[in-house]
């Protein structure tokens, strides 16, 4: 599970990323498995994808990953930071948690006898009730696998589940600290939070089976995080035998006179939007990869990133946290048909899925925007209620971030008033128009937001683009060319930043390349399979199109 610090220090916490045994079971129902009875003939890294691996490439259906560990007795917790799409965690044979939903870390717990403990995890990478999440006609291939780390935890009679750090003040160097707990009984323990080496606090507490105690601190030697100087400090807590640690950066997030504002400073967002997906890993990201998109955005001249269309590795926050690039994180969706939004276990699995996205990016400076449901039914009538109350969820869980969704069709959209952000798509000169056409439409869909009563608020092209298949040109510089790629960018590139002054932030579609969906409908619309529209192609080799981008956002 890679991180770029260490979440705990004196609590026992052993990696399991490594080499699993597995078993590829087809076409089975969970519900119908024998854990004593699979047959594990064949191993699989974990973290990875197994249907990107060549024995099973393009499989759907269940699969098993097992391991063995020695264990203490006690309470133990397994800590997954992303199993794609729907899982069943079993301790020594018996069931301990279900999971629905990639991307986003959960755990499960369990009372463990002292010996070797036998791990096994039923992964379904299907399309279907068990994840009302994932669907076919998605605009990416949907990988199955663990494909993110995992963790074995070994808590005692009293542990840490969260620290929440929020900046109270940039000013006055405040924050507001949450610690939220659970113990075995009720108990008296000493608390003690340290920041960057220094004590700040130290008491005796009374704890209850379960509880959350909350303080404000001032730091008068934390300096404010910015793009610019992507200061960091580190939180360490003390609870009893336990312990939690985070990284986070004083700074402020608001949105004023149209624009987004770090610190009270306007931000222009000039960046692009990012898929994890590789030919290779799938959803898996290597580390080495994580780092060089994060140089490859440095070197763009990039300041933003849009984790579309799901919750980006942590790893990956963590690098954007030390490079001052800003970061939209969305949970998971795609078009979403109506039918599907008015579904109440649809529903419920969104705000599972939210509150598990927040809990593991909170603290990241980075993130800047909560996002959900990306180009789905904000125009009609059924759709509201869905954005409004999962808006709502974020807003609660949440507060000191703005929130929108990147909507499709801004002249019919019904929801902006429910956001602090008003972000839309829109791909005048591919899907639409030519290129020629680019600056008008644009200033159209600024016109129109103003005219909705929304000029206050901040206004971003979500996404934008052309498709290009790598290498290849012409004589008339037509679609699907280098050529072609490069003058439709140029032409939004320079008119945002030259041409006009309300729209203030831009998420070009798409860094790199890669593999879409085999629902033949989308199939068709893709050469090579693959959503062509990046930067870079799959395998980040930079397009004709990247130095134009790079000239322009470096200036």
């Amino acid at each position: 599970m890679a991180r770029r610090f260490t979440e705990h220090e004196h609590r026992h916490v052993e990696a399991l990323d490594g080499v699993w045994d597995f078993a590829y079971l087809g076409d089975t129902d969970p519900d119908e498995v024998d854990p004593a009875a699979i047959a594990f003939d064949d191993r699989m890294a974990v973290p990875g994808c197994f249907d990107a691996t060549p024995a099973y490439a393009g499989r759907r259906g269940l699969a098993a990953y097992r391991t063995r560990v020695p264990v203490e007795a006690g309470r133990h917790r397994l800590v997954f930071d992303g199993v794609q799409h729907w899982c069943r965690v079993l301790w020594n044979g018996e069931a301990i948690r279900d999971h629905a939903g990639g991307f986003t870390r959960f755990h499960a717990e369990t009372e463990a006898e002292a010996g070797t403990a036998e791990i096994t995890v039923l992964v379904d990478n299907r399309f279907g009730d068990r994840s009302p999440l994932h669907m076919e006609h998605f605009d990416w291939y949907h990988f199955g696998g663990i494909s993110r780390g995992v963790e074995l935890h070994r808590l005692g009679a009293a542990w840490i589940d969260a620290v929440r750090v929020d900046t109270a003040s940039v000013a006055d160097r405040r924050i507001s600290v949450r610690i939220d707990y659970a113990a075995a009984a009720p108990a008296s323990l000493p608390l003690a939070v340290e920041c960057d080496g220094r004590t700040v606090h130290t008491e005796q507490v009374d704890l209850d089976a379960a509880g959350t105690l909350a303080y404000e601190f001032e730091l008068p030697w934390v300096a404010p995080w910015s793009p610019q100087e992507p200061r960091l400090s580190t939180l360490a807590v003390r609870l009893g035998g336990d312990d939690r640690r985070e990284r986070f950066g004083l700074r402020e997030v608001r949105t004023e006179h149209g624009r987004i504002t770090v610190n009270g400073e306007a931000v222009t967002l000039l960046g692009v939007n990012r898929h994890e997906l590789h030919p290779q890993f799938g959803h898996a990201q290597p580390e080495a990869l994580l780092v060089a998109d994060v140089q490859q955005l440095r070197d763009l001249g990039c300041n933003f990133v849009r984790g579309s269309h799901y919750p980006m590795d942590p790893l990956f926050l963590d690098l954007c946290d030390e490079s001052g690039i800003l970061v939209w994180s969305e949970s998971i969706g795609w078009q979403y048909p109506v039918e599907h939004l008015t579904d109440p276990a649809f529903v419920e699995a969104q705000l599972s899925h939210i509150d598990e996205m927040v809990a593991a990016a909170r603290n990241h400076p980075s993130v800047v925007l909560w996002g959900v449901l990306n180009e789905c039914p904000s125009w009609s009538d059924q759709g509201r209620p869905v954005y409004e109350r999962l808006l709502g969820r974020l807003r609660e869980l949440d507060p000191t971030r703005p929130v929108t969704y990147a909507s499709l069709n801004a002249f019919d959209d019904r929801c902006f008033d429910l956001v602090d952000v008003v972000s839309v798509n829109t791909y005048p000169g591919w899907y639409f128009g030519g290129i020629a056409d680019i600056p008008a439409e644009l200033d159209r869909i600024a016109a129109h937001v103003d005219a909705l009563g929304h000029a206050d608020k901040p206004l971003v092209i979500s996404e934008i683009g052309a498709g290009a298949v790598p290498g290849w040109n012409d004589q008339t510089g037509s679609l699907w060319t280098e050529d072609y790629q490069t003058a439709l960018l140029t032409t939004v590139i320079d008119h945002l930043l030259e041409g006009q002054d309300r729209i203030s932030g831009l998420g070009i579609w798409v860094l790199g390349d890669f593999a879409t969906t085999q629902h033949r409908e989308m199939a068709l619309k893709r050469p090579r399979g693959v959503n062509d529209k990046g930067l870079v192609d799959e395998y980040r080799r930079p397009k004709q199109a990247y130095r134009a981008v790079r000239e322009r956002f470096r200036r």
